[in-house]
């Protein structure tokens, strides 16, 4: 069955561009487009696509509440194509769980392999937006850039492929507070401050493969 994607961009030129990329894509069938950020939340619910592409500027920050109660309130996946140049709003999408996030600098292949992940589930972060999240430590400081342990690793690559908390425990035969304490040994262990820097800093440096 090919994945069905609403494609809510709000600029006719990239909305076509993007428009007849999908198209040509197999096993994926574009069931709508809105140019409307208003039509947004009664058009997804409505339709109940299986992928939503959606541009959001500077310009458009209230979508970013709709993009959040959308999140809640059905199970479609989200690939964002932000012009946001700042790690604020960026680390906002990953922490609302926001899987795929594109720039519109982003390279054809970039795109296609974008949607192709997202719609599977994965996580995809175009490198635009690696670069701009993740700040790559200082190589002269630490020869050796991880000591995570095997455990770790696991729970680490499960965290990637957006299994939550009670998902890994289930999975490893472990407790929900074992896993939140492996959560914070890894964070610490990689100088990071949060889950959404871990997944990208994960996926960036090849601790774990999308």
């Amino acid at each position: 069955m090919a994945t069905s994607v609403l494609l809510a961009d709000f600029q006719y030129l990239t909305r076509q561009g993007i428009a007849s990329l999908i198209k040509a894509m197999p096993g994926f069938e574009l069931v709508k487009m809105i140019d409307s950020p208003g039509k947004l939340i009664e058009t997804v619910e409505t339709i109940n696509p299986k992928l939503v592409v959606i541009d959001i500027s500077d310009k458009d920050r209230e979508l970013i509440p709709q993009l959040r109660e959308l999140k809640q309130r059905t199970d479609c996946s989200f690939l964002v194509i932000s012009n946001s140049q700042t790690k604020d709003s960026i680390q906002q999408l990953l922490a609302m769980g926001i899987k795929g996030i594109l720039t519109k600098n982003c390279s054809e292949e970039e795109i296609i392999n974008g949607l192709r992940a997202v719609a599977l589930g994965n996580r995809f972060f175009c490198n635009n937006i690696l670069d701009l999240v993740v700040q790559s430590p200082d190589k002269e400081e630490d020869c050796e850039p991880t000591n995570l342990s095997p455990r770790e690793f696991e729970v680490l690559e499960l965290i990637t492929k957006g299994k939550t908390t009670a998902q890994i425990a289930e999975e490893l035969h472990l407790s929900v507070h074992t896993i939140n304490s492996h959560r914070k040994n890894i964070l610490k262990k990689l100088s990071l401050n949060s889950p959404a820097e871990l997944i990208v800093y994960a996926l960036e440096s090849g601790l774990v493969k999308s």
